[in-house]
């Protein structure tokens, strides 16, 4: 990956973060009017421009848990010999994580049923995200994509769970989510080499 394509992906990273929070905050606007990512009063274009603006910052925060979990990634398939425990592992996390969050949820300041409607959610999500994975690469995708759609998204939504507001968690949970998937799904479209028909003309009959 070079510079280029960092900043590419990064740019519209943010872009699509600010897009996909000002798409929930709206739909969640017309549901319940009272909504605000800050006290505005009755200034609504105000609060859809931090609608927007919060969402750039969401996705920002993505793309630096991207590239945590890059480095995550590297320094276990060092330190794990045998590549399958670690994605052994990563799937065992993932799976902890959902349990987890049902834990946080259960019993708290949000509504009942948050504890399993979360979860079950999430996780719905990131297998439709990991078979849209495995479909454009390989089978070996499966674990590592529902570790980094499930892990990596409930903790950068951490301060959504700690708010103990449903809204919160929703307007920050969704845009993260979205950024998270696009971003895996770019991963393999990033780093593929051009293959030998896209070589300038001669480069082959040079060797």
């Amino acid at each position: 990956m070079n510079l280029r394509k960092w900043m590419t992906l990064f740019g519209t990273t943010i872009l699509i973060g600010g897009a996909a929070s000002l798409v929930t905050g709206i739909v969640m606007l017309l549901c319940d009017s009272s909504f605000r990512v800050v006290k505005t009063g009755d200034d609504w274009l105000f609060n859809v421009i931090m609608m927007a603006l919060a969402g750039l910052t969401y996705g920002a925060f993505a793309h630096m848990g991207f590239f945590a979990y890059l480095m995550l990634n590297y320094i276990a398939r060092s330190i794990f010999k045998r590549p399958y425990l670690w994605v052994a592992l990563q799937g065992f996390i993932a799976f902890f994580v959902l349990a987890e969050i049902a834990y946080w949820t259960y019993d708290s300041k949000f509504p009942a049923a948050t504890f399993w409607a979360v979860p079950l959610a999430l996780g719905a999500g990131a297998v439709a995200v990991a078979w849209w994975k495995v479909k454009e690469t390989t089978a070996g995708a499966w674990l590592p994509t529902l570790f980094y759609m499930i892990a990596v998204t409930a903790i950068e939504a951490v301060p959504g769970f700690q708010s103990g507001k449903l809204s919160s968690l929703v307007f920050s949970l969704i845009p993260l989510f979205v950024c998270n998937g696009y971003q895996i799904m770019r991963l393999h479209r990033v780093l593929e080499k051009p293959n030998a028909a896209s070589a300038p003309v001669g480069a082959n009959a040079s060797r």
